[in-house]
């Protein structure tokens, strides 16, 4: 049945890998899965954050280098900063600035097709 194998191995976008200019690392960004979507969407609305924390929250989670889960990272941000950083929101705002967290957005919004409107989708897949 070779439907059945389509729906077992998608076809998925590779991850994401760019620069940013006061980095000598690659970034790397994937897609989340359908699960960590749904932790991310209810996070958010547990703790009724503004839509620019939203996207905040969905770049940290998408990040695969740096990993910002890493036990060692966060680590040291919290040693570097004098304070407990305890997840991937609170590190990527030490490790980037405000211009760079905009271009991270930015990269993630375009990545995932975030800026795509429902509709706009719907008439892509009528025609």
């Amino acid at each position: 049945m070779k439907s059945l194998n389509n729906f077992l191995n998608p076809k998925r976008k590779p991850n994401l890998k760019f620069k940013l200019e006061a980095f000598d690392e690659e970034f790397e960004m994937r897609q989340l899965t359908a699960d960590e979507d749904l932790r991310v969407s209810r996070q958010v609305r547990e703790k009724g954050e503004s839509s620019e924390e939203i996207m905040v929250r969905y770049v940290a989670e998408s990040m695969v280098v740096p990993d910002l889960h890493n036990k060692e990272l966060l680590d040291a941000l919290s040693e570097r900063e004098g304070r407990k950083i305890l997840d991937p929101v609170q590190a990527l705002k030490c490790i980037v600035n405000g211009p760079e967290l905009s271009v991270l957005v930015s990269v993630y919004m375009d990545y995932a097709n975030a800026t795509v409107s429902f509709s706009k989708k719907v008439e892509e897949v009528k025609n």
